[in-house]
């Protein structure tokens, strides 16, 4: 749900992370020796503009209340002469209505959990629980001064605490409603670029995300990025060797080679494997991979028509994160100096404009 600070009248967002669903190895402890969800403690820690902020923290019995930023455009239908809808707030009320088409997004592993009917609640016990950095601005001085605000309307009939489905704001909706349902290569190396930062930057921290995908990228009105959702996320120390891991964390859609044979794994590789995937859903709206099979063997297979809009050296980088050897595939760094993405941030802003 989104919520609303009575006061200051910002914006923000609240996942709900349910104790009884967070797996032991995605619990760590905070400055106080306290155990929280290693999402919420990454989040405090993180800085990148690239990276969803964490606001602040709050729990109960039941929940983890993830406060963060709300970054992004509502994506919804609209004609090509219409600007982007943006979510108008009344204190106290519940957000405009918006309409949605009909989507079939990838799920992540953990993706099926359900919330209780019971509607959740502030605790006025947060103890030690900020997430906020340092550097971070204070949202709440108490948790009751913030609202939650439903998105849409509780329906009139219906269990307690059914909430319809909001327009999303991230990266898959947005190619959906692109007119090609895929970005121009141009628009597709600027986005591309600020998550390989992210990603760069995050491999810095010996930290790696897990779940890349195109619902996890949150995206507004000119293309710019951040990457949210790190309850899959894994941290190490990054002067160690990369520990191998044989359970998987992410989605099936963009899982790397070994992990599809379910052989141990490093986390980086597949992070790459993820990339390139995610690529390839930014130039041509789908998978480079019709089939399971295609994807174990990392044989890449683009739409016939492809060829007339990406060029040979988005190609190049893509098929070199798609190596289905983990050893022989491209590193972050690899990525990031990768010629397709030279000058990519550079983007004039009116064509950052879809």
């Amino acid at each position: 749900m989104t919520a609303v600070h009575r006061l200051e009248l910002r914006e923000v967002a609240v996942k709900f992370i349910i104790k009884a669903k967070v797996p032991e190895h995605a619990w760590m402890e905070d400055k106080s020796a306290r155990r929280v969800p290693t999402e919420a403690l990454l989040l405090g820690l993180l800085d990148h503009p690239n990276i969803v902020k964490c606001i602040d923290l709050f729990e109960d019995e039941l929940y983890f209340y993830l406060v963060q930023e709300l970054h992004g455009t509502p994506w919804v239908s609209q004609t090509n002469d219409s600007p982007p809808q943006e979510l108008v707030i009344t204190p106290g009320k519940a957000s405009s209505h918006f309409s949605t088409p009909a989507l079939t997004p990838s799920p992540s592993v953990d993706s099926d959990i359900q919330l209780p009917d019971t509607p959740p609640q502030f605790s006025t016990n947060t103890g030690d629980l900020s997430c906020a950095s340092g550097s971070a601005k204070q949202l709440c001085a108490s948790p009751k001064d913030l609202v939650l605000i439903p998105t849409q309307p509780c329906p009139p009939y219906g269990k307690r605490g059914a909430f319809l489905r909001r327009p999303s704001h991230d990266l898959f909706e947005c190619i959906e409603q692109s007119k090609d349902k895929r970005l121009s290569e141009r628009q597709a190396r600027f986005v591309f670029a600020q998550i390989v930062e992210a990603i760069h930057y995050l491999d810095s921290q010996g930290v790696s995300h897990c779940d890349v995908k195109d619902e996890n990228i949150l995206v507004d009105s000119y293309l710019n990025v951040k990457l949210v959702d790190f309850g899959s996320a894994v941290v190490v120390d990054p002067a160690e060797p990369r520990p191998l891991y044989t359970l998987f964390f992410g989605t099936t859609a963009y899982a790397a080679s070994e992990v599809l044979q379910k052989k141990p794994y490093r986390a980086p590789p597949a992070e790459i494997w993820t990339l390139g995937v995610l690529l390839s859903y930014l130039l041509t709206g789908a998978s480079p991979f019709p089939t399971e099979r295609d994807a174990i063997a990392g044989r890449v297979i683009l739409a016939s028509h492809a060829s007339a809009y990406v060029s040979e050296s988005a190609e190049r980088l893509m098929l070199r994160c798609l190596d289905p050897d983990p050893e022989r595939r491209a590193n972050i760094h690899e990525v990031r100096t990768h010629q397709w993405l030279d000058g990519a941030l550079d983007l004039p802003l009116d064509e950052r404009i879809l």
